[in-house]
C-alpha cells in the first residue's frame, strides 16, 4: 500500500520562478511589463532587497564599472535581450564585463573580473563580494582562464515574490534604457582620494604636537581649538604609577607613535628615571591615586581576593567576545588597527597604535576612560563613543587580555614620598611640562615664549631629532618635511576651507567620512562597517559624505548630531562619535556659512491644502510609495528602516531636498533612493503636476513633521496563505531556518517546513498555514510567519547520517548530503528527493485523520536505496529533553509529540549531552528500504 502510494507521485519537478519565466516568450513578457508593470514598485525593487541591481548597474566611471550602465545601452540591445540577461545572465556576456577563473599554485580557484594586470600581479574584483579586490602575485598563478559565468547571479528572479514583481522590475529596467542617462549619471564619480597638501598636514601636526604651547603664532587664534594635553590629575588617579613613570622617562619607547615628546632625553639614564619617578610622586600626591600603597602586578591590584582579581581583569570569556564584536563594529577600528583572533593588533598604515594596555590600566580604569574619555583627554581626539557601562566593561575585558608577550607579572610597590613629590613639582616646572598640562601648578602663566614659529630653524631644537634641553618628538622624515613645508608658508590667516580640512584631519573625521574627495572608508577597513539591514546597501553601513553638508542640514540639527549625539540611522552599527562642544562648535559655523548650492527655483504654492493632499498621496502606495522604504513616525517599513520621513523637514534645508529629490545620484552615487524625476521628468506622469510641483507637494506635506497624516500603505494587513483542496507550498526563509526552507500547508490543517539546506524535517504545526508578508513585503530579507498553533521544532542537522562519524552540526550545508528537488502528487503534496553518499532518499508526507479522535496527523514515508552495496545509516527521528517509550513502536517526546515507528524498525533512545535522541538504525542496499513514521501532537 505504502509503496503504491509513493509510486503514485507524479514526476513533475517543482519549478522556480526563474525556470517558469524562461519558458515564456520574452516578447510577450516585454509587452506585459509595459502594460501591467508598476514602474514605482520596479524602481524600489531595483534599488533594494536581495537583488540590489543598483549596486552594480550604477552610473560611475567606465574603469570602475562592474556592470553596464542601463541608461547608456545602445540600440543593439533589444528589450528581449534584457529579459534574457535577467533570466539567463551567463548565456550572453557583454564585452568588457567578462569574468575569469584564476588557478593558484596552492590549488585555489578564484573567480572575478580583472581590474588591473601587469607582470607582477593581477587584481580581481571578487565575484562573491563585488566590494572586495583580490591581489594575486603572478608567481602564485598557475593559469588564468575565461569563465563562462557572468558576474550577475543566476536565479535572480527567485528573489522576487512572484511574476508580477518580475514585470514591475522589467518595466523599470526598460524605462532606464528608454530615457537615457540622467544629469547625475553624466557627472561620473571616480571616487579618487585626494591627499591634503604638505603645508596643511604640517599645520595639523603643529596643532597635534601643540607647538604653540611654547611658540607664538598669531594664526593659532583662528585655528580650531588648540590641542589640550591629557589631564594629568586623571592620569595620576587612575593609571598604574609605575607605568606612568616609565612613560614619562621615554614616551616613544613605551608607546610608539605618541604625540607626547621626550622631555628628559638630555639626561643620563639614571637621572632620567629618578626625575620621571619624582614627577609621578608629585602628580599622585595631588590626585589621590586609587592604588597608591598597594602592590601592583601587571594590571592586577594587590590586596584584592583572587576571585575579585579574576573578575576585575575581565577573564569573562563571553564579555571579551562581546568586547571583540564592539571593537570591530562600533567604530574603534576606524582609527585603530583591527585585531586577530588572539587580540593582537594587525597594523594598518593609517592606524593610531594602542599597544599593550595591560600595564597601563586595570579593568576599572579602562572602563572609566572608555565611558568618558573627555575627562582624561579634553581635546576630543579620543571621542566619546556613547558606550554604556556594560559595553565599556566588555570592551575593557577584550583590550586587557594578555598581549602576545604574555601577561605581565612584574611586581613593585608605590608609596607617595613627600620629599620626592616636592622635587617632582620643581621638575614639572623646570621641564616646562606646565606649558601643555595646565592647571597643575600656578606658575604656568608666568612662562615666556620661546620665539615665533615662523622664525624657527628646522635644523635645530625640537625638529632636529637631536637630544637637548627641548622636547624631542622623534618624527619620521615625512612628518618633518610636512612641518617644514608649513613653517615655510605659515599663513597669517586661514581660509574657511583650510580650517575645515585641518579640523577634519585633527579629529580624524576623514577615517569615516568623505569631503571634497578627501578621506572616506578605506578598502582595508570597509568590512568592519556593518549594518543591521542589508536592504539599505552601502548607505546602510558607510557614513554619509560631508561634501556640502552645511547646505544640506539645518544648523540646529547639525548641532544636535555633533554635540547632543542625535541619530537617525539606528541601522548603522558604526556610531557617530562625540568630540565635545568646545571642539566642534567652530566646525558647525564653518559648514553652515561656507557650503552653498546653486540657486533653486521652487514651484508656486497656490492652494496649500490641495498641495498637502497631493504630497500625502505621493508618499503613499498610490503615489511614489515612500513608506515602502522609509520609517514613518518611528514605525519602520517592512522593507527597510530608511531615515524617518517625519524628520525630513526638521533635518534638511528645502533647496537641498529639492535638488536631491530631482537627482539623487548627483549627491550620492551609491544611493538606494530611486530617481523618480530623471532629467526633470516625472516617472509617474499620471500624478498631477510636473517634477518640481510634485517635489513641492511632498515638501509641504512633510513640513507637518510628526503631525503629518499617515500615508496609505503604512498600515499593512496580514496575508494568510491557506491550503484548500490541494496542498500549498512556499519556498522562503522561516524562523530559525535559512532561506532554503520549503513550507507545506495541507488541506487537513497540518503544516510542515522541510529544510533543504540540511535535509531534515524542521517544524510542524496545526491550523492555518502561514503569513508570507515578511518576505513578500521585505524584499526577501524577512521570514515567513507560521500561523496556527501547537508548533513543534526539530533539531538542526541532517536526520540521516553516518552512525559512527556523523557531521558536526553548524549553520551550513552538510558536505555529504545533496538536495535533488521535489516531485508533486495529484494533490500537490511534495516528495522531497535527496542523497546521502551513495544512498538516495525519497521523503514523502501526507496529511491523515485519526478516526478514533477525529484529529489530523502527519504520516511520513522514507524510501531509501543504495547505489553500491549495503550501507549502515542512522535516522534521527527526534531530539528532546526527555523521550519515553510508551509501548511497542510509540515514543513520547517532551510530553507533547508522539512518534510511531513502523513495526519493521526499532527505535532506540540515545543519551546525548543535554538531550536525548530517538534513533533508528537502517541497513540500506540496492533494494528498496522503507521507513514509515507517524507524528501526532
Amino acid at each position: 500500500m505504502i509503496l503504491a502510494l509513493v509510486q503514485s507521485v507524479l514526476p513533475v519537478q517543482g519549478q522556480t520562478l526563474s525556470e517558469r519565466l524562461v519558458q515564456e516568450d520574452p516578447i510577450k513578457l516585454v509587452q506585459q511589463a509595459r502594460q501591467n508593470g508598476d514602474i514605482v514598485r520596479g524602481a524600489i525593487l531595483f534599488h533594494q532587497g536581495n537583488i540590489n541591481c543598483a549596486k552594480c548597474h550604477r552610473p560611475i566611471s567606465e574603469n570602475d564599472r562592474i556592470a553596464p550602465d542601463l541608461s547608456r545601452l545602445g540600440q543593439e540591445v533589444t528589450d528581449e535581450s534584457i529579459v534574457e540577461s535577467i533570466l539567463q545572465p551567463s548565456k550572453t556576456i557583454r564585452q568588457g564585463f567578462e569574468t575569469v577563473s584564476v588557478l593558484t599554485a596552492d590549488g585555489r580557484i578564484i573567480n572575478g573580473s580583472v581590474v588591473s594586470q601587469d607582470d607582477q600581479k593581477v587584481v580581481l574584483r571578487s565575484s562573491q563580494n563585488i566590494e572586495q579586490l583580490i591581489t594575486i602575485e603572478q608567481d602564485d598563478i598557475d593559469a588564468i582562464k575565461p569563465s563562462t559565468k557572468s558576474n550577475m547571479p543566476d536565479g535572480l528572479a527567485n528573489e522576487l515574490k512572484d511574476r508580477q514583481q518580475f514585470l514591475d522590475l522589467l518595466r523599470y529596467t526598460l524605462d532606464l534604457k528608454q530615457r537615457g542617462p540622467t544629469d547625475g549619471a553624466s557627472n561620473e564619480e571616480t571616487m579618487v582620494r585626494r591627499e591634503l597638501s604638505d603645508e596643511t598636514q604640517g599645520i595639523v601636526l603643529i596643532k597635534k604636537l601643540n607647538c604653540v604651547a611654547c611658540h607664538d603664532w598669531k594664526t593659532a587664534e583662528t585655528l580650531p581649538p588648540l590641542q589640550h594635553a591629557p589631564d594629568l590629575k586623571w592620569s595620576a588617579k587612575w593609571l598604574n604609577p609605575n607605568q606612568l613613570a616609565e612613560f614619562i622617562a621615554d614616551p616613544q619607547q613605551i608607546k610608539p607613535g605618541t604625540s607626547m615628546p621626550h622631555m628628559l632625553g638630555h639626561l643620563d639614564a639614571p637621572l632620567r628615571k629618578d626625575s620621571a619617578t619624582a614627577i609621578v610622586h608629585f602628580l599622585t600626591s595631588i590626585a589621590g591615586n586609587r592604588i597608591a600603597g598597594n602592590r601592583i602586578a601587571g594590571n592586577r591590584i594587590a590586596g584584592q581576593a583572587d576571585s575579585e582579581q579574576h573578575a576585575d581583569l575581565g577573564h569573562d570569556g563571553e564579555g571579551a567576545l562581546r568586547g571583540e564584536t564592539l571593537f570591530h563594529s562600533v567604530g574603534c577600528v576606524a582609527c585603530h588597527s583591527p585585531r586577530d583572533a588572539m587580540a593582537i593588533e594587525q597594523p594598518l598604515d593609517d592606524s593610531i597604535p594602542l599597544g599593550d594596555l595591560t600595564d597601563k590600566y586595570d579593568i576599572n580604569a579602562l572602563t572609566a576612560f572608555l565611558k568618558n574619555p573627555h575627562a582624561a583627554r579634553p581635546s576630543g581626539r579620543m571621542p566619546n563613543m556613547q558606550l554604556t557601562h556594560p559595553e565599556a566593561l566588555d570592551l575593557s575585558r577584550y583590550l586587557l587580555q594578555p598581549s602576545e608577550h604574555g601577561e605581565n607579572t612584574s611586581t613593585s610597590s608605590w608609596e607617595i614620598d613627600s620629599k620626592l613629590a616636592r622635587k617632582g613639582k620643581q621638575l614639572f616646572v623646570e621641564f616646562r611640562c606646565v606649558n601643555c598640562h595646565t592647571g597643575i601648578v600656578d606658575t604656568a602663566s608666568s612662562l615666556t615664549s620661546l620665539g615665533a614659529l615662523a622664525d624657527l630653524d628646522p635644523a635645530r631644537g625640537c625638529l632636529s631629532g637631536d637630544p637637548g634641553e627641548w622636547p624631542e618628538y622623534r618624527l619620521d622624515e615625512l612628518d618633518q618635511q610636512r612641518i617644514q613645508a608649513a613653517l615655510r608658508s605659515l599663513p597669517t590667516e586661514l581660509t574657511a576651507k583650510q580650517e575645515i580640512d585641518i579640523t577634519l584631519a585633527t579629529f580624524n573625521c576623514v577615517a569615516c567620512h568623505r569631503r571634497d574627495d578627501v578621506g572616506g572608508v578605506t578598502a582595508a577597513r570597509s568590512h568592519h562597517f556593518q549594518t543591521t539591514n542589508l536592504n539599505l546597501g552601502e548607505q546602510g553601513r558607510i557614513p554619509p559624505t560631508l561634501t556640502g553638508v552645511g547646505a544640506k542640514l539645518n544648523e540646529k540639527w547639525m548641532r544636535d548630531v555633533l554635540v547632543n549625539h542625535r541619530s537617525i540611522r539606528p541601522y548603522m552599527k558604526t556610531r557617530m562619535p562625540q568630540y565635545g562642544k568646545p571642539n566642534v562648535s567652530r566646525l558647525i559655523e564653518l559648514f553652515q556659512s561656507n557650503d552653498r548650492l546653486s540657486d533653486t527655483e521652487f514651484a508656486t504654492v497656490d492652494d496649500l491644502k490641495e498641495m498637502q493632499e497631493l504630497g500625502l498621496k505621493i508618499a503613499g502606495n498610490q503615489g511614489l510609495n515612500c513608506v515602502a522604504c522609509h520609517t514613518f513616525r518611528y514605525e519602520q517599513s517592512d522593507t527597510m528602516p530608511a531615515v524617518d520621513l517625519t524628520e525630513m523637514a526638521e533635518r534638511l534645508k528645502k533647496d537641498w531636498f529639492y535638488q536631491y529629490m530631482l537627482d539623487p545620484p548627483r549627491f550620492s552615487p551609491n544611493t538606494v533612493m530611486p530617481s523618480f524625476w530623471p532629467n526633470g521628468k516625472a516617472i509617474r506622469p499620471d500624478i498631477v503636476g510636473d517634477a518640481k510641483y510634485q517635489v513641492e507637494a511632498l515638501w509641504q506635506y512633510l513640513l507637518d513633521g510628526r503631525q503629518a497624516r499617515t500615508p496609505r500603505g503604512l498600515i499593512v494587513e496580514p496575508i494568510e496563505l491557506l491550503a484548500s483542496d490541494e496542498a500549498v507550498m512556499l519556498r522562503r526563509s522561516y524562523p530559525e531556518i535559512g532561506k532554503r526552507g520549503i513550507g507545506v500547508g495541507y488541506p487537513n490543517q497540518v503544516n510542515l517546513v522541510f529544510d533543504s539546506e540540511q535535509m531534515r524535517l524542521a517544524m510542524i504545526w496545526k491550523g492555518k498555514f502561514a503569513d508570507p508578508g515578511g518576505v513578500w513585503r521585505g524584499q526577501g530579507h524577512g521570514t515567513v510567519r507560521p500561523l496556527g498553533d501547537h508548533l513543534v521544532r526539530f533539531a538542526r542537522g541532517p536526520e540521516i547520517d553516518d552512525p559512527v562519524s556523523p557531521w558536526i552540526v553548524d549553520d551550513g550545508r552538510p558536505p555529504h548530503h545533496r538536495f535533488k528537488g521535489y516531485s508533486l502528487d495529484e494533490k500537490m503534496r511534495p516528495q522531497f528527493n535527496y542523497e546521502f553518499d551513495n544512498v538516495t532518499v525519497r521523503d514523502y508526507y501526507v496529511d491523515a485523520i485519526d478516526s478514533s479522535k477525529n484529529a489530523p496527523f502527519i504520516r511520513r514515508t522514507l524510501t531509501l536505496k543504495s547505489s553500491s552495496g549495503e550501507s549502515s545509516i542512522s535516522f534521527r527521528a527526534a531530539a528532546g529533553k526527555t523521550i519515553k517509550q510508551t509501548d511497542d513502536g510509540n515514543f513520547l517526546v517532551d510530553d507533547r509529540l508522539q512518534i510511531r515507528v513502523d513495526e519493521k524498525h526499532v527505535g532506540t533512545i540515545v543519551n546525548q549531552p543535554n538531550a536525548q535522541h530517538l534513533r533508528i538504525p537502517l541497513k540500506v542496499n540496492e533494494g528498496v528500504t522503507q521507513l514509515t513514521l507517524e507524528y501526532r501532537w
